[in-house]
């Protein structure tokens, strides 16, 4: 260990100056860096008290008895700071301006509803209980609860704290409690819709066959679209994507046609597509109305324009593409996006599938006969032969099932090939053999 009082000197015109305030050099056993800490005291009884405390809190550091000094002093920092540098760094990393806005407001509302100054005010049980009060969905709660634990992760890799409070809180039920479900459109709600759109109807076309977003749509250029015949794309920049990651999707034939024919002539690589014609909702829903569709079904499920998404992840199912495929064209990183909520199962085809199964099985199958026999008492192992029932007067409920007296079973006869291991031979059902000689048998006794 190494723990020293000096005052540090340097040199000025030549001369060696010596400070008049003592500094403590540290190293604590365990450790291999050496501290050098200004005291700021002139008095060297206050500079060895002081260099006592802070050996004795080094210690406790080390030893796990203490949070670090960095730790204690964010305690004590405003949780609006916290939130403030929080944001910060969320814009200098280039998240999404909406999104931050939309975290930045979900904060500073729990922060005021539920009363917390600091960061050692943020409990469970304080969020639990605002929670329990609200009426909001569970969605947005989740979104809540997910914007919290964000901001401490963030805490925790800056090293201002060393736990996150609502680490354990767990996400409310979703399911079935959706207050805005989605649906894809059908083949018929696409026709009408197309009718009725007008100068939007090649942007509802490219949003079906792509999958493209809204926002998406506002940024999209000619130079970004490959018209070639032979491998028509359309290439969404990283700068424009929700994932920030580059696409590149092919284009259908069909779209392929109609954008050649919206082009511009004197068109340029930095001209917007659509640009405003990218319609605003109530400008959608005046074209959901004109087309007669409803803007909720019978189920609660709603459509807008993110609902072409929908409906092109549905596309994809009906056609037979892969999951694999599908998730690529649909730029989603979790498979359960593409299965379940995108893709709309009410659409498929369930009817033709089960009917496709396969199912070849006759009514003699042999297996069930012998297992029908051998619950009847007889030998499934020997030739057996089922006679047809004797036509008879008697009532058919009095016969009951198959009677023994209409049903012959024949075995095997006395000239039959016996193998040589007669341990092997199959032995009719009968009386243990050691009680034989106490049995006399007709001659003529059937089995």
């Amino acid at each position: 260990m190494i723990q020293t009082l000096y005052r540090p000197k340097r040199m000025r015109d030549g001369k060696r100056i010596v400070s008049r305030l003592y500094s403590a050099r540290i190293r604590i056993d365990g450790e291999r860096k050496i501290l050098n800490i200004p005291l700021g005291v002139s008095d060297k009884q206050v500079a060895q008290e002081k260099l006592r405390l802070l050996v004795q809190e080094k210690e406790k550091e080390l030893h796990g008895l203490l949070s670090p000094r960095a730790i204690r002093d964010a305690a004590q920092v405003p949780l609006l700071n916290h939130l403030q540098d929080f944001i910060g760094d969320l814009r200098a990393k280039g998240r999404n301006e909406q999104y931050i806005d939309e975290l930045e407001n979900k904060l500073k509302l729990l922060q005021k509803c539920c009363g917390w100054q600091l960061a050692k005010d943020v409990t469970a049980d304080s969020f639990v209980k605002w929670r329990s009060a609200e009426t909001k969905s569970p969605k947005t709660l989740n979104e809540y609860l997910a914007s919290v634990k964000a901001l401490f992760q963030w805490m925790i890799k800056q090293g201002r704290t060393t736990f996150n409070p609502l680490a354990m809180v767990q996400k409310g039920e979703t399911r079935g409690k959706e207050v805005r479900k989605r649906r894809a459109y059908t083949d018929q709600e696409m026709q009408k819709l197309l009718n009725v759109a007008g100068e939007q109807r090649i942007l509802y076309i490219m949003a079906a066959l792509t999958g493209i977003r809204h926002g998406e749509f506002k940024k999209l250029c000619w130079g970004d679209v490959n018209l070639n015949s032979e491998k028509p794309s359309v290439m969404v920049r990283a700068s424009i994507g929700k994932n920030k990651k580059l696409a590149c999707l092919p284009l259908h034939p069909a779209l392929l046609v109609e954008l050649l024919r919206h082009r511009p002539a004197n068109a340029v690589g930095g001209d917007l597509i659509f640009g405003k014609r990218v319609p605003r909702s109530v400008i959608f829903n005046r074209h959901l109305q004109a087309a007669g569709i409803s803007k909720k079904d019978s189920q609660g499920r709603v459509v807008d324009f993110h609902s072409f998404r929908h409906t092109f992840c549905t596309y994809l199912h009906l056609a037979g593409v892969p999951l694999r495929e599908a998730m690529e064209l649909m730029r989603h990183s979790d498979a359960r996006l593409t299965m379940s909520i995108y893709a709309d199962s009410s659409l498929f085809a369930l009817r033709p599938a089960v009917e496709k199964l396969p199912w070849n099985y006759s009514k003699n199958d042999a297996q069930i006969d012998a297992q029908t026999l051998g619950a009847g008492g007889h030998l499934p192992s020997l030739t057996v032969t089922v006679d047809e029932p004797v036509k008879s007067e008697i009532n058919p409920i009095e016969m009951g099932l198959k009677s023994l007296s209409v049903t012959v079973c024949h075995g095997q006869s006395e000239n039959g090939k016996w193998s040589e291991r007669q341990d092997s031979n199959l032995r009719l059902r009968g009386p243990k053999p050691r009680a034989l000689a106490r049995l006399s048998y007709a001659p003529n006794q059937t089995c």
